[in-house]
């Protein structure tokens, strides 16, 4: 781990107020620590507010939508939660990308942008479990709005705890969430086992137009626009869809493709243990976890597909070579 949970608890310790940012395309893990950070720091008698994410989805809006800065807030202390660089941030928050205070995050390629203290433990599945660190550090019991916040972080980015990021410590979160009062049945079912119509329709697309390659080892599906609107499905509808290619037995690396509004392409790579899609990402631009990681290409879709088809099959010639 980079920094330590005693330093940035005494951070945090000494601001009255705080402002708590989250990434674009908020998922569950930057919500539930942003939304967890928030209660505990509230409980300590801190004035704590999240800057508006306006790409949050109906999900998880219940977990930062009742915590949202009013206007003309002004922060002693910004903390910037599961953040993996300065440009993840989304628009509305980049006037705050260069004067981010503390930094808490899991991404172990992070560039540690956060002027006063960064906290970055790449070896935790989820932001969600060093914010429990923290909030251990600085003394504040969990109750079930923060337990709920926590538990819904641990589990959206370890799938459920299927995940190979999942680890003892992933448990042992879980089971003070647990402990707390969550539902975890209740959650589960909800984030994991419920689809809408729409995302029903899509991966029926999906499944009719993935494409394989590599002997079976790579599968690729493209997410369009005009099957976007055909089937009405949002983005949180689409919500961890980029898992499906890796479902097929046999491949070892799954690409998730979506057309963006303004031409732009967003892949989603899910890989197993042979390969890292971290590696992937990063050759344009992007980045994320070893398992897990994603980048966004200024070219339409099927330019994007070919560029990063190439930079993959080269990945696997690298490892069997």
């Amino acid at each position: 781990m980079i920094g330590s949970v005693s330093r940035t608890a005494q951070l945090l310790k000494q601001a009255d107020h705080v402002l708590i940012l989250t990434h674009r395309r908020p998922d569950g893990d930057t919500t539930g620590s942003a939304g967890a950070l928030c209660q505990a720091l509230r409980k300590l008698g801190k004035t704590a507010y999240l800057a508006e994410n306006q790409g949050v989805t109906r999900r998880y809006a219940h977990l930062v939508e009742p915590y949202y800065a009013p206007e003309g807030f002004q922060a002693q202390i910004i903390v910037a939660v599961d953040v993996a660089a300065q440009d993840m941030l989304p628009p509305e928050m980049q006037q705050y990308a260069d004067c981010v205070d503390v930094v808490i995050d899991h991404h172990k390629f992070n560039p540690c942008f956060g002027k006063k203290d960064n906290l970055i433990g790449g070896e935790f599945g989820a932001c969600a479990e060093i914010i429990w660190d923290l909030l251990a550090e600085l003394g504040v019991a969990l109750d079930e709005g923060i337990a709920q916040s926590l538990y819904i972080g641990t589990a959206t980015d370890t799938g459920c705890f299927k995940f190979t990021n999942t680890t003892v410590h992933t448990h042992q979160v879980a089971i003070a969430c647990l402990q707390a009062g969550v539902d975890c049945g209740d959650i589960n079912t909800v984030l994991f086992d419920t689809k809408s119509r729409s995302r029903f329709e899509m991966e029926k697309i999906l499944y009719d137009t993935m494409q394989f390659h590599h002997n079976g080892k790579i599968a690729a599906v493209l997410v369009r626009l005009q099957d976007r609107e055909r089937t009405g499905a949002d983005w949180d509808d689409l919500d961890s869809i980029a898992g499906l290619p890796r479902q097929i037995e046999g491949v070892e690396v799954g690409l998730t493709f979506s057309e963006l509004e303004n031409g732009s392409t967003k892949v989603s790579i899910r890989t197993t243990k042979q390969v890292d899609a971290a590696a992937i990402c990063r050759e344009f631009g992007g980045g994320g976890h070893v398992r897990a990681a994603g980048a966004t290409l200024p070219y339409p879709a099927q330019e994007a597909m070919r560029r990063v088809l190439d930079v993959t099959e080269k990945v696997y010639r690298d490892k069997e070579a």
